[in-house]
């Protein structure tokens, strides 16, 4: 794709994860944290750089950012693939609840997270797409969920939708536009797709 996922700039000219930061402190105004896990191999960007002693924050009246570490690199044997941000965040608050927003979705609303909070029963919701498959990426996750699906990748199953199908998660439907809410970005072309999807929606 030209760039990490993370990394790859939206129309305003900032990279993907600040514009998720964004909608996440919009949605979570009482957090006084969002927390950005990469892996050890990840790129990273001048903001990122920033030694951690110190609070980020990308604007004066922003959120704080800190950044958690996952215990493995993306490309290792021992990576736990996509469940390796849930685990990394687990680890570092094992009693928090987690709202959970993958860098795949750059078209993801404020709105929609608030639908998955007001919508949230225990011990996971998430978003469904319309062949009903499970995004297990944007969704909330309880410190039971999290510690199932721990356990599910020290016996070798690493996938976060079966966790979700075996705790009988809550999945739903995002309110609008399900395709362009739950657009999922992998190629150069699918991003090129989400960027006009974005540039509609904002005309």
């Amino acid at each position: 794709m030209g760039s990490p996922k993370h990394l790859l700039p939206m129309p305003d000219g900032r990279p993907l994860y600040q514009h998720q930061i964004d909608l996440l402190h919009r949605s979570c105004l009482e957090a006084e944290t969002i927390y950005i896990s990469l892996a050890q191999d990840s790129e990273l960007d001048d903001f990122l750089r920033q030694p951690s002693q110190q609070p980020r924050r990308i604007t004066p009246e922003g959120p704080k950012v800190e950044i958690i570490i996952d215990k493995e690199t993306s490309q290792s044997e021992e990576s736990k693939g996509p469940a390796s941000g849930i685990l990394a965040a687990f680890q570092h608050d094992p009693e928090a609840t987690w709202l959970v927003v993958a860098c795949d979705y750059p078209c993801i609303t404020t709105s929609a997270l608030d639908q998955l909070k007001s919508e949230y029963k225990e011990p996971v919701t998430c978003f469904k797409n319309l062949e009903g498959f499970c995004e297990p990426l944007l969704g909330i996750w309880s410190p039971e969920a999290i510690r199932h699906l721990k356990r599910n990748c020290e016996k070798g199953k690493l996938s976060p939708s079966k966790a979700v199908k075996e705790l009988n998660g809550l999945v739903i439907l995002p309110d609008g536009d399900v395709d362009v809410v739950l657009k999922n970005v992998n190629t150069k072309e699918e991003w090129e797709s989400a960027l006009q999807l974005l540039s509609d929606s904002s005309q």
